[in-house]
């Protein structure tokens, strides 16, 4: 109830349209009764050729029905039958009319509110992903991510699409033709009442199976949409190893497990009408021989008011089934909000302060002190005492093996991650105390692992800015080694790139990258292995690009090849998270130390 709850909350800032909703509702179901009547007397009219329409006054002792008939004859007149079938007709059309311009109204009012819950929900979901720290996404599948996104939102929608209308209508039209069988016959409607309880039941049961079978359903899809991202992604690892077979088994097995739980999820949903129905069907039957009984030997009850009772007994079924019917969607939906919110509920620890420092420029130094780092799914750490300043201008470089520690040093820099202990300051402020936008707007990155959008290279250039100047974008182009191979493109600059840049080569896609961060113009400059996918001619190139780029600028630089940092200001080298050298290249060469052996080992064939 809570988790419904929470969704209905939603409708908050569209209360207005919502009451405007209620209101139609309420007329739709007021006309709607009245042509019930109408249909019920036309019957007893057509049935009843020779009847005559009688005045009765109202008295005090008149009952409600009495006073309902009084004034429903009173509009049909006291003229010939074949002029009260007239306008017997004429107020059935009348009555219809209306029903269906409230029943729009109504339905419309809610499809807006509908959609527009649905559209903020999956936007307040996407910023609060976009929110959330990097150590969420190191525990998440990206496909996960997708299949909640698009379809466990897009579940929800289709869920209160049609609950959110029937919740409504239904209980509307149930309250408003309960009352009026109440009114014909309270014998007859507390007989009713005794057998409803058992569809109740078996509704409820069907729905919380319903439930359990549609989240596991969930999990199921963001099963097989993640081996789906992951073959897409590495189509050409599957190829080179002629794995196209086993990805094929792999997908389709996880694809019948999805198969399995969605038809026994459907076979629960489809047997719900049907035992409705009978039930239904059977109230009906049993109110009919009753019923019928009391018109036929008793007398008790006038053949129209038996009509009558029929028609409003039958109409009333519609709504009931609809709002039965209502559980089912909204177990299916329900299980899909769980999904949502659970991500949406996943806290964010990387936040702006309650008053955060607006740093516009980096003048002195970067300081570690005593920072130890450990990340959320290990418990070893990642950093340990790392003591270290980095001053405005100098070109630093990280070396050590794969896994010393080197990437995860510079992402605390930027408030990717939060220190476990210990303090980074920038400026003599702790990053912690910095207004997020303020300490990552002094910085540009370049990845280990080059992120392109599907754009144009100008756009991809300019990522991140509001507006740059073309000169700019060529100059920055120009500056990482990238604009001869930018001209040669089909389009040049408005070149599209492709998804992940998959259009160009490998160093073609790091250089772009490169030029990005440099049309940024940052004071602080993090390279992460930025020449990894270069030749040695590119790399050489590039090099060079970033030389001139160390003046009035502080450069860290993550590489493997030493080449490219022996000109470093000074070279920090890390072993399993521990910091044990740091110096000028030819003075940790000659302490014969671990960087050393790191450089032995890379230019022992050149010896």
């Amino acid at each position: 109830m809570k988790l419904y709850l929470r969704i209905l909350s939603f409708v908050k800032p569209y209360k207005v349209i919502a009451f405007l909703s209620i209101v139609a509702s309420v007329f739709f179901v007021m006309m709607n009764a009245f042509s019930l009547w109408m249909i019920s007397s036309l019957l007893s009219t057509i049935m009843q050729p020779d009847k005559i329409t009688k005045f009765s006054p109202i008295t005090e002792s008149s009952t409600l029905i009495n006073k309902l008939e009084f004034y429903a004859n009173s509009l049909i007149g006291g003229g010939s039958q074949v002029d009260q079938l007239k306008m017997l007709c004429l107020l059935l059309l009348g009555s219809f009319l209306l029903k269906n311009v409230f029943f729009y109204i109504s339905n419309i009012s809610l499809a807006f509110i509908q959609n527009r819950m649905i559209k903020d929900i999956r936007d307040d979901l996407f910023e609060h992903i976009q929110n959330l720290p990097l150590s969420f996404y190191d525990k998440s599948k990206s496909g996960e991510l997708a299949s909640i996104m698009i379809r466990d939102v897009a579940a929800m929608r289709v869920a209160f699409t049609e609950t959110i209308q029937h919740l409504i209508n239904s209980p509307i039209s149930i309250i408003v033709l309960f009352s009026m069988l109440m009114l014909i016959s309270a014998k007859m409607t507390l007989i009713t009442l005794l057998i409803i309880p058992v569809s109740g039941f078996i509704v409820v049961k069907l729905g919380q199976s319903i439930r359990r079978k549609a989240k596991r359903s969930s999990i199921q899809i963001a099963g097989v949409m993640n081996i789906l991202h992951e073959v897409l992604s590495g189509i050409r690892i599957v190829k080179a190893f002629a794995m196209e077979r086993f990805e094929i088994l792999r997908f389709k097995k996880e694809n019948f497990k999805f198969y399995k739980l969605t038809f026994r999820q459907a076979k629960l949903s489809h047997i719900t009408t049907p035992i409705n129905d009978m039930i239904g069907v059977s109230i009906g039957i049993i109110l009919l021989w009753i019923g019928g009984k009391e018109v036929l030997t008793t007398g008790s009850l006038s053949s129209e008011s038996f009509i009558r009772f029929i028609i409003y007994l039958f109409a009333m079924m519609d709504p009931i089934k609809k709002l039965s019917n209502v559980n089912t969607k909204i177990q299916a939906g329900l299980a899909s909000a769980d999904r949502v919110f659970n991500v949406m509920d996943t806290p964010s620890n990387i936040v702006d302060p309650k008053n955060p420092v607006i740093l516009n420029k980096f003048e002195r130094e970067i300081k570690f002190t005593n920072v130890h780092f450990n990340y959320e799914q290990s418990d070893r750490p990642a950093l340990s005492r790392i003591n270290l300043t980095i001053q405005k201008g100098e070109m630093v470089a990280l070396v050590g093996s794969s896994g010393a520690g080197k990437t995860t040093l510079v992402d605390l820099i930027p408030r990717f991650y939060d220190v476990s202990s210990g303090a980074i300051t920038i400026d003599g402020t702790d990053v912690r105390d910095m207004s997020l936008d303020s300490l990552r707007s002094l910085m540009g990155i370049v990845n280990q692992d080059t992120i392109l959008f599907n754009d144009t290279v100008g756009n991809n250039i300019s990522y991140g800015l509001q507006k740059s100047d073309f000169e700019l974008i060529k100059q920055s182009a120009k500056a990482a080694n990238a604009l001869e191979f930018i001209k040669q493109l089909p389009k040049g600059f408005d070149t599209i790139v492709g998804e992940k840049g998959t259009r160009l080569s490998g160093g073609q896609r790091q250089r772009i990258s490169i030029a990005r961060a440099i049309l940024k113009n940052p004071s602080i400059l993090i390279l992460d292995e930025a020449t990894s996918s270069l030749d040695t001619e590119s790399e050489r190139k590039v090099q060079n690009a970033i030389d001139n780029l160390v003046k009035d600028r502080t450069v860290i630089v993550i590489a493997h090849r030493l080449s490219t940092v022996v000109n470093a200001d000074k070279i920090i080298v890390l072993d399993n998270g521990i910091l044990t050298e740091i110096g000028k290249h030819d003075d940790l060469i000659k302490s014969n130390g671990i960087y050393k052996q790191l450089y032995d080992l890379q230019f022992k064939d050149r010896v």
